[in-house]
């Protein structure tokens, strides 16, 4: 709980800071601090939103809203979206939405532009435009019919209490008379930029960056086939450790120990490290642990463009291959096989 008000009261500070201080070049500082803390509170609200924060189900209820609220996130929409179907149906392609490759062919059937965003999501500086754009606006905001399971009127309070906060927002810039003025641009608009767009821009790199090494990497499958997919086991071999420097903990918490967090989502975050070490030595060689680097994630960038699956493997934009076959071919499977497809382990990238 301290946690929490820490970085509730950090995010506030970073905020009104944003509209107060006179140093342009500090208003920008505060504003990505700002959208840093929003990312720290969004961990904690992904946390009481799987029930895991607090052992009080209604405190969690309440936590949950008001730390998804810096990120304008609608607390119940997030937990049809990443509980009920994400966490359900992890790597399955047509019910998992984070994230999913295309195949070569509904690649090329895609507009230009279209085919230009996709490529654009999967470079460094693109992974800020995937989450808003692909997840946050067609399902946490303004949600389409077909992604819900049936209208609820909590999905609606949860949307204008989002809202609601964001007036506020809103309300601070114009109280604050846009901040300090400069000249050239209108002093709103300034304000407007360094406290809520670029606080927003940062949130959804981080986020974007968070979600797809969560379940993206060589020696992870993906499945279009239901006989192919196993829930109890894609948990595992679906997901990845992604291991960082101890000094990320502050603000990015155990998130990237995620083969734990899949496994048993009531893990609170401050217990996942310890669990995600249970699980390796439980299961050795089966997870996929990928060291931190700069050149390491490119790399994952670069052959992670496409999935081929048929040939179980990711390939790039011409369909060459970029990987082994991931998944046994059941054609050639060795009588020593259990018979199930894709039952091997996966492979240790550490």
């Amino acid at each position: 709980m301290a946690y929490a008000l820490l970085m509730l009261l950090l995010y506030v500070v970073a905020f009104l800071c944003t509209l107060t201080l006179s140093s342009p070049a500090l208003r920008l500082f505060m504003g990505l601090a700002a959208g840093v803390f929003s990312g720290s509170l969004f961990m904690i609200g992904h946390d009481a939103c799987h029930g895991s924060y607090t052992s009080r189900r209604a405190l969690n209820r309440v936590l949950g809203r008001i730390a998804f609220l810096p990120s304008y996130h609608t607390y119940s929409l997030w937990d049809l979206s990443h509980n009920r179907i994400h966490h359900v149906y992890t790597n399955l392609k047509g019910k998992d939405f984070v994230w999913t490759p295309l195949s070569k062919a509904e690649f090329d059937a895609l507009p230009w532009g279209k085919r230009l965003l996709y490529r654009s999501f999967r470079t460094p500086l693109g992974l800020a435009l995937y989450y808003p754009l692909e997840i946050w606006s067609s399902r946490l905001v303004f949600p389409r019919r077909a992604y819900l399971d049936q209208p609820r009127r909590i999905y609606t309070l949860d949307r204008l209490l989002v809202l609601s906060f964001f007036l506020v927002q809103l309300l601070a810039i114009v109280a604050a008379g846009g901040g300090a003025r400069s000249h050239g641009w209108s002093p709103w608009v300034q304000a407007a930029l360094v406290s809520l767009v670029v606080p927003w821009l940062v949130f959804n790199w981080m986020i974007g960056f968070v979600i797809y090494f969560n379940h993206t990497h060589p020696t992870v499958p993906w499945f279009d086939k239901r006989s192919e997919w196993s829930c109890s086991s894609n948990a595992i071999r679906s997901t990845v450790r992604l291991k960082f420097p101890r000094w990320t903990l502050m603000f990015a918490s155990n998130i990237m120990d995620h083969v734990a967090h899949h496994v048993d989502p009531r893990v609170p975050l401050v217990r996942l490290k310890e669990a995600q070490q249970r699980l390796e030595e439980v299961l050795p060689g089966q997870i996929v642990v990928q060291e931190w680097s700069i050149t390491e994630l490119l790399g994952i960038l670069h052959r992670c463009k496409l999935y081929d699956y048929e040939a179980h493997c990711w390939i790039d934009f011409h369909g060459s291959p970029t990987t082994a076959r991931l998944v046994p071919d059941p054609l050639r499977a060795s009588s020593a096989d259990d018979g199930r497809p894709g039952s091997d382990p996966v492979r240790h990238a550490g």
